[in-house]
């Protein structure tokens, strides 16, 4: 891959590692949120569940936009509009204020998911497809890793929710100043080019189609909507730790803030290494069911393991059960993604953004069992009710995924293929 491709690459992560901070941001204040407002956690659940739904009309209005437009509006708009947000969460004086404001995020943040995806894709048509999105697992680890690790250093400093808001506020616009002057789409030909691994394919033999409408045809692929499902329960788990586990390490465990943060950065720094080994690994074996299965097991098992130690466990216990449930949990994205985009390029190279668009609106499912149930699960059985839960939905995963194309055992002299 060339030098303007990296280099717009890691645009792409850069802004939507940003897009991911700022929709993170509340999850290590949570508490304050909560005592500064005189909410409780099953309030806050009833309007994180409402920001989930308006995530779900972005993700059906917006998608398309990402196809018919181009990837660099849906890049550069919902960041800067994060800046906007961010100062005037900071001034809210009513929760109904900020939950407004986190509501019109979540909406721009639909847009901005389809559009990542398929960006990534276009600029990397030989690089091998788990390694495409063990980039954009990056940005989402970096965007998790910048919420705690700020609110672990900044908090003891600046007690409180709202010194987040304008840190965030800097530093989206910032990032949006930046993809704004240097990011440029490739042409919609470039992008309707599906290559193999050393294969040239050159832009003039693309036929001359409706390319919008040709991409239409992902809507109506059983295997596209049965892989889409996997996006559910997965986001079930990784949402949980994005969300609500400093919570739960300051109420479970009596850890201060600042310091629940730092136990939950050391699952997003394993993390962040992991998706790239297997990234790696999927493309070398072409077994993306089977890496996918096994990061589902593992991280299942180690959310079930969590869920059994007991309140006085030492906070270096705690480091070490959320580190390697981030190394496992790394195995499960790259993979997944690499088996939908070619499901999805398989059917119409030209609908790749409405494929991940798919997945964009069924995610929000997420939203409304984990914060209708979550705080219904601790308030009657505890957390370790919910982390058990997490860990069975890590289970589902890997059953999901088998009905994705492609072999489960590394088959001798074999090559690279592209799903019927």
């Amino acid at each position: 891959m060339g030098a303007l491709r990296w280099w717009l690459l890691a645009l792409i992560v850069l802004g939507w590692a940003v897009e991911q901070y700022e929709a993170l941001k509340n999850g290590p204040v949570l508490v304050y949120i909560l005592r500064d407002f005189d909410i409780t956690l099953v309030q806050w659940g009833y309007a994180a569940a409402a920001f989930g739904l308006v995530y779900s009309i972005g993700a059906v209005l917006l998608s398309r936009a990402g196809d018919r437009f181009g990837r660099r509006p849906m890049l550069i708009w919902p960041v800067a509009a994060y800046a906007v947000i961010s100062v005037a969460g900071a001034l809210s004086q009513s929760f109904w204020a900020l939950a407004a404001l986190i509501a019109a995020g979540s909406f721009l943040m639909a847009g901005m998911n389809p559009a990542v995806h398929a960006a990534s894709r276009d600029l990397t048509p030989r690089m091998g497809r788990a390694m495409v999105y063990a980039w954009v697992s990056l940005a989402f680890t970096i965007g998790a890793l910048l919420s705690t690790a700020v609110a672990a250093q900044t908090l003891p400093i600046w007690p409180g929710w709202r010194s987040q808001y304008w840190i965030a506020a800097a530093l989206a616009a910032t990032t949006a100043a930046v993809i704004f002057v240097f990011y440029r789409d490739l042409s919609p030909q470039v992008r309707g080019q599906v290559l193999e691994e050393r294969v040239d394919v050159p832009v003039s033999t693309t036929p001359a189609i409706d390319t919008y409408a040709d991409g239409r045809k992902v809507y109506r692929s059983p295997r596209l909507w049965f892989l889409s499902t996997v996006i559910v329960f997965w986001s079930l788990a990784y949402v949980t730790v994005s969300a609500y586990v400093p919570t739960f390490l300051v109420q479970n465990y009596a850890l201060d803030p600042a310091r629940a943060a730092g136990v939950t950065s050391w699952f997003w720094i394993v993390f962040t290494a992991s998706v790239f080994l297997s990234g790696c690994l999927s493309d070398t074996l072409r077994v993306r069911k089977t890496v996918t299965a096994f990061g589902g097991v593992t991280t299942g098992l180690c959310f079930i393991y969590g869920a059994m130690l007991p309140a006085s466990t030492s906070e270096a216990t705690l480091v070490a059960v959320w580190s390697a449930t981030g190394f496992f949990a790394g195995f499960i994205y790259p993979a997944w993604c690499a088996l939908y985009s070619e499901t999805a390029e398989a059917i119409s190279p030209h609908g790749v953004a409405r494929a991940f668009g798919i997945t964009a609106t069924l995610s929000p499912l997420t939203g409304l069992i984990l914060n209708l149930g979550l705080p219904r699960v601790v308030e009657a059985w505890g957390w370790s009710a919910w982390m058990t839960i997490a860990g069975v939905c890590c289970f589902v995963v890997a059953v999901l995924v088998s009905f994705g194309g492609g072999p489960w055992w590394v088959r001798a002299g074999s090559r690279p293929t592209r799903l019927a």
